[in-house]
């Protein structure tokens, strides 16, 4: 897959060759230490693995992200049953956005592309309130042109269909749509619906191949 990469098939971003450009939101544009999180909130060491374990490495938080469940209810299914859990479960999953941070980076890149006046998207797995209040928080969400997000579909990366809902819905050339994304399982799948991609893997990478 490496190969295909499109840093790996440029030496520098083919601006005439894109009509679009795709981000990803989560340690794109937008991210959080997960362990500084845990650290801050949960001094004990073993209550801090626990919450981990039933939250971001529990099915649950995909299935919150696909908006199959509320918070509430994912709060919820993540205890599994004990109810000492629903608090500091509760205090993660509601508080961890207080404490994200912007992927300068990312937003560079972001920035770069619309001086470019290419098009932009969003195509994250995302809870629909925490993106509501991206957009409402950080000022540079106002030049996106759409977006997908999967709560709010129903659908998750890495599943083709949410790439082809997107090409479909904005009516875009696959062939002509770069993904910026920093998983490779997710880059994959773009590259079998047709797009270019981009994994953002390391800091530099976007600023090397997007040359500004």
């Amino acid at each position: 897959m490496a190969e295909r990469m499109i840093d790996n098939l440029y030496p520098s971003m083919p601006w005439d060759e894109l009509d679009a450009v795709v981000f990803d939101i989560g340690d794109v544009l937008v991210a959080m230490d997960e362990n500084h999180v845990l650290e801050t909130f949960f001094p004990d060491p073993a209550l801090r693995r626990t919450v981990q374990l039933h939250t971001t490495r529990s099915p649950y938080w995909n299935m919150w992200d696909g908006g199959v469940l509320t918070t509430d209810e994912c709060i919820q299914a993540m205890a599994e049953g004990d109810p000492a859990l629903i608090g500091p479960i509760r205090r993660f999953i509601t508080g961890w956005p207080d404490m994200r941070y912007v992927v300068e980076e990312g937003r560079q890149a972001l920035l770069s592309c619309h001086r470019h006046q290419k098009k932009l998207y969003i195509l994250s797995n995302y809870v629909s309130e925490n993106y509501e209040r991206n957009v409402r928080e950080y000022d540079f969400f106002s030049l996106f042109n759409g977006a997908v997000i999967s709560s709010r579909v129903r659908m998750l990366k890495p599943r083709l269909e949410i790439y082809r809902y997107l090409t479909d819905t904005y009516n875009l050339e696959p062939s002509r749509v770069l993904f910026i994304d920093d998983n490779a399982a997710n880059i994959a799948a773009a590259f079998a619906a047709g797009w270019h991609g981009l994994c953002f893997n390391r800091p530099g990478r976007l600023k090397a191949f997007m040359g500004e």
